[in-house]
């Protein structure tokens, strides 16, 4: 059996696994559905997921994973020029939060704006100010939980700014470690 220790997305097994007998020294590869919110962590938001694995011949052995807040961004997080903007304004200034990524690196905007599609992270629209990019992208994660998106950089200089407006800012943390792998 495979149990999910409460945690932040709500992580749990949508049933049980079954995992024909082994002998000693075998493996076997399987798949585990899984279910979002059903085993909510109270708390500050975290990317730890806490597994114990149990048979029933050995003592239970726990293990600890980190599952990236971009595994979570769904297809329908599109938005219009118009709707981002509108949401932008209507969301509090406190709900902005701001973080530099030293080390992510925009070598091709273009290149960049499809890699983030790829996981559901899409282009809204781009300026220019002065010898900078500015990107901005939407995204969502299930419940319909919106992030709107500014990249600031140089392109092929090292040095992303990412700002992010969301209605739940709490998650800004996880979201930052998301964009960081995504950037990499």
């Amino acid at each position: 059996m495979i149990q999910f220790n409460k945690n932040t997305f709500g992580l749990a097994a949508a049933g049980p696994l079954q995992v024909p007998p082994l002998q000693p020294g075998a493996s076997a590869r399987t798949l585990l559905p899984m279910i979002l919110f059903q085993n909510v962590s109270t708390g500050p938001p975290s990317s730890l997921l806490q597994v114990a694995v149990k048979n029933n011949q050995q003592p239970v052995w726990y293990f600890n994973d980190k599952i990236s807040l971009h595994a979570f961004f769904v297809e329908d997080g599109r938005m219009e020029r118009a709707n981002f903007l509108e949401t932008w304004k209507n969301l509090p200034d406190a709900n902005e939060v701001t973080k530099d990524l030293p080390n992510a690196v925009i070598n091709s905007v273009d290149a960049t704006i499809e890699h983030l599609t790829a996981s559901n992270v899409f282009f809204v629209a781009k300026r220019r100010n002065a010898s900078k990019d500015l990107l901005y992208l939407s995204t969502k994660i299930p419940r319909g939980i919106p992030f709107l998106i500014e990249l600031t950089t140089t392109v092929g200089i090292p040095g992303v700014k990412c700002a992010v407006k969301t209605p739940s800012p709490e998650l800004a943390p996880l979201f930052f470690e998301a964009m960081e792998t995504l950037l990499k």
